[in-house]
């Protein structure tokens, strides 16, 4: 073997061993390393006196919130747990008894009354006598003051070290601050509503009356590679809403629809829009298929708010004003190869479905590209229903309809300018609607589009912040609109169907959601998907309604009761399990929920809220969107004028644009608009142009829709 040879091998052995040693760090497992917590950046606490060698409790560090104080604790012993706390300040001790405190928490004293400079903490345990340390550390009473009243603002989801935002107001001007600024030298992103934010740590200026979802997410790799299930990922998600009255900064000649004054989020979990929303009936020729979600709530309240249909369980209501989703139990959980073998006869005997008003078929276990004896035997089916239900609306949600949603977007989805040629010819993408050899086709048995409209996941991220969710309410809006120039679907209803979480695709880390319990008191901790943002519910309702025919907001859970401790734990939990940590550090998990008549809400469904308050406000515009024409808007952009053309929506989500259009009847304007591309703090006034001349402006804040009516010409 020749010298040269030797060192050619060595060299590609030594490339081939470092390539597969980067791909083995960059993609290999490592959801078992440890990244500890750097609380460098936080002020260190001066140990005055620590009496107990058994525990070697210890106040390390500090950090001041407003007038609430945290405390890091450390000691080598567990079960210390509750704490007697004394603030000793100028000779005035202030007492707090029984302060509950856990792993993953500092501990918290509420509302402190501290003058500036320095005072001493001492910190008893409870759970073991002799056990307690006192320290000193310093007071900011400049910010004292800083984060409004909690009577002002309403925060769910997380409560822990990783994540804690709150509003701040600082002269005059209110901000959104994450106090928390958890490192620990993986990659982190922070996004509100979706969108990628930095400097959340400092303080991000932001307006009242709206409602923020805040995601943070730790990865030891780059973001981009969230799907990557063995590396070391963790999540968290706080909504926060600030009250105030959304106010409108720039005139224009159309009259705003503004958030009402009204109208606020539930400071529990319980939805209240069933009843405090007030009462309207709902927005003539269109769908709005919901559930009740409160058990104590009768059903009459939703028919009074809007809503048209609501669950198969209202057994008290005519079929008629009820609506279902056939899901796989229809079928006893077969698969499309049993459906396939079925005779006709067979098929039409299982066709025998009440008259519901709204009727959508979800078969997920089937390939969604039909086989010829799938949609052979599925036509037989609809057809019987059809036949027996003429006013039914019946659509296949699984299916889909003729052309079904390509879910476009700039982050490694299907590219906008692929679709430009839909609007020359526009036509099926779905080899469902093919016509089958016995002449029949699925296109003359349903009468109801549905596009899906559930969230997308929060990666890829581009460099603006923009990952596929934000892209979902334009894709759709293109998808109906193309299904709508079909010939064979010209009289169909079109509309969104959606659901208010994301379902997690990537096996993705638990999404931990605090609940506080009184009963027995402690903190109850359990796993609970990623909800939607607010701005984006309200968008997806309004232009469901505003441009199409309606929606229909699927639930995953029966209506349940208002008391707040109703919650059922068990070995056989749901998903990740829970965590309990009694107030007293002694009561057992067995007396939650013991005595539990009715199950408690297991969310804060703030997007259900947000889907009717788009259903309100398009009530607000009834009269204009009731037989009017629809009309794409120009706009100034750069200094020049953008003209709307066939494929706007798709112009929209390639240049990132907003998206103007309106819908006229006579002398009657209704504006609806979004920019679901800019930062959620970003306020834009944009020029537009309405169809008789008239140049005015409106006003788009963040991801929110903003809807104007006004009178032409």
């Amino acid at each position: 073997m020749s010298k040269s040879f030797f060192l050619w091998a060595s060299g590609i052995f030594i490339f081939l061993a470092g390539s597969g040693l980067w791909a083995w760090n960059r993609f290999g497992p490592s959801n078992n390393r440890h990244y500890p917590e750097s609380t460098r950046d936080f002020p260190v606490a001066t140990t005055i006196d620590s009496s107990s060698t058994a525990c070697d409790l210890v106040v390390r560090r500090y950090r001041q919130i407003g007038s609430e104080m945290q405390f890091e604790l450390a000691a080598n012993v567990g079960g210390l747990a509750p704490y007697h706390v004394e603030l000793t300040q100028s000779g005035k001790v202030q007492r707090f008894a029984d302060v509950p405190h856990r792993y993953g928490t500092w501990l918290t004293l509420p509302q402190v009354d501290l003058n500036a400079g320095e005072a001493n903490i001492k910190v008893i345990s409870l759970g073991q006598p002799g056990c307690e340390t006192t320290a000193s550390f310093k007071f900011d009473e400049a910010i004292k003051n800083e984060i409004p009243d909690i009577s002002q603002w309403i925060r769910h989801g997380s409560k822990d070290n990783w994540l804690d935002v709150r509003p701040v107001l600082k002269d005059g001007k209110l901000f959104l601050k994450d106090f928390a600024n958890y490192q620990d030298g993986r990659t982190k992103v922070i996004m509100i509503d979706g969108i990628g934010v930095n400097g959340l740590e400092n303080g991000i200026e932001v307006r009242p009356g709206y409602l923020y979802s805040i995601t943070a997410r730790w990865i030891d790799a780059p973001y981009n590679d969230w799907w990557n299930e063995l590396k070391n990922r963790t999540l968290r998600q706080q909504n926060i809403w600030i009250s105030g009255k959304v106010s409108e900064q720039t005139k224009s000649s159309l009259t705003r629809i503004n958030i009402p004054d009204w109208f606020a989020p539930p400071r529990g979990l319980n939805v209240t829009f069933d009843t405090k929303f007030p009462e309207f009936e709902p927005v003539k020729n269109k769908i709005v298929a919901q559930f009740r979600v409160n058990d104590f709530v009768p059903a009459e309240n939703y028919y009074k708010r809007g809503i048209g249909y609501l669950f198969n369980t209202e057994k008290e209501y005519p079929p008629s004003k009820l609506h279902y989703t056939a899901t796989p139990n229809y079928f006893a959980d077969q698969d499309d190869k049993w459906f396939s073998q079925l005779s006709k006869q067979e098929v039409e005997s299982r066709a025998g479905v009440p008259g519901f008003g709204v009727y959508a078929f979800d078969f997920e276990f089937w390939n969604q590209k039909y086989s010829p004896e799938v949609k052979q035997r599925l036509f037989w089916f609809a057809n019987v229903i059809k036949k027996n239900h003429p006013q039914m609306y019946l659509m296949d949600y699984w299916g889909g309809g003729a052309y079904t949603n390509p879910h476009i977007n700039t982050v490694g989805g299907a590219k906008p300018a692929d679709f430009y040629k839909d609007y020359q010819e526009p036509k099926s993408n779905n080899t469902n609607f093919d016509v089958m050899p016995s002449g029949e086709s699925l296109r003359t048995v349903f009468n109801t589009v549905p596009i899906d409209v559930y969230s997308k996941s929060m990666f890829p991220m581009d460099e603006k912040g923009n990952s596929p969710n934000n892209f979902v309410l334009l894709s759709a809006t293109h998808s109906q609109r193309i299904n709508k120039q079909i010939p064979y679907q010209k009289n169909n209803k079109f509309i969104f169907y959606g659901w208010n979480k994301y379902q997690p695709l990537y096996k993705d880390p638990i999404n931990p959601w605090n609940y506080q319990l009184t009963n027995p008191k402690g903190e109850l901790i359990m796993n609970q998907l990623e909800l939607m943002p607010a701005s984006q519910a309200l968008s997806l309702s309004l232009f469901s309604l505003v441009l199409f025919d309606g929606y229909y907001l699927w639930q995953d859970s029966a209506p349940v009761g208002n008391d707040p401790n109703a919650y059922k734990l068990g070995k056989d939990s749901w998903g990740w399990g829970y965590e309990w940590h009694a107030a007293d550090g002694k009561t057992p998990e067995s007396e939650v929920g013991k005595n539990m008549t009715s199950g408690a809400p297991m969310f804060w469904d703030f997007p259900t809220e947000y889907y009717m308050l788009g259903n309100w406000m398009a009530k607000q515009v009834e009269d204009v969107i009731t037989g009017g024409i629809v009309k794409d808007l120009a706009f100034k952009s750069n200094g020049g004028w953008k003209q709307p053309k066939k494929e706007q929506a798709l112009l929209a989500i390639e240049n990132k644009e907003p998206f103007i259009t309106s819908v006229v009847n006579g002398k009657q304007i209704a504006v609806l608009a979004v920019d679901c591309f800019q930062s959620p703090n970003a306020n834009k006034v944009v020029q537009v142009r309405l169809p008789d001349g008239t140049e005015t402006s409106i006003e788009l804040y963040g991801n929110w829709p903003s809807l104007y009516r006004g009178t032409l010409k």
